[in-house]
């Protein structure tokens, strides 16, 4: 849940992944911009995710409401967790890099971080297991108790052809106070 909950503050949440033939920015060169981003700080935060657009085309209409109105539920629910000193103080770093290693058949490349002020703009690529690939773009900003990201992702498998996904979302998170004792 941490993780997830650190990908929500960087914008790199998701499982972002996709076209094999796009260069990959290094960790290092990843590391780099991201030092420039502002640490979060420490305390209590408050994300909430908000599913904007949802497609999948080729399935019939009802099962495509009936999804979207799932998405929708699961993600209405405004979620809280604790930011340790310790992991505000290793920035993003940490989960960026953990990111990039293979993870359950899973592997994901950045073609592009870029950061200016607190504004980033990255796109990664992955794919995996049953010929699965996903690109995913974000854009957004960070600040120390405070993020607004727009993620898409698009993707697709060897298991469902011609029945890709695509999903834009927007994650929030506010610092709202110090964590519980």
């Amino acid at each position: 849940m941490r993780s997830l909950t650190l990908l929500s503050l960087v914008a790199v949440s998701l499982y972002g992944c996709g076209n094999t033939t796009t260069p990959t920015k290094t960790a290092d060169e990843v590391a780099a911009a991201a030092k420039s981003l502002a640490k979060p700080d420490p305390g209590l935060y408050e994300v909430k995710t908000v599913i904007k657009d949802f497609t999948m085309p080729g399935l019939p209409p009802a099962q495509m409401d009936m999804i979207k109105k799932r998405i929708a539920a699961s993600s209405a629910k405004t979620r809280t967790f604790c930011l340790t000193k310790e992991d505000a103080e290793s920035g993003f770093k940490d989960m960026l890099s953990k990111m990039s290693q293979k993870q359950n058949g899973v592997q994901c490349n950045f073609s592009k971080f870029d950061t200016s002020g607190s504004h980033v703009d990255a796109a990664m690529n992955c794919t995996g297991p049953k010929g699965m690939t996903m690109a995913m773009t974000m854009d957004g900003t960070i600040a120390p108790q405070q993020s607004d990201l727009t993620m898409t992702t698009r993707g697709g498998s060897d298991m469902m052809p011609g029945m890709g996904t695509t999903m834009t979302m927007q994650t929030t998170s506010t610092r709202i106070g110090e964590c519980p004792a």
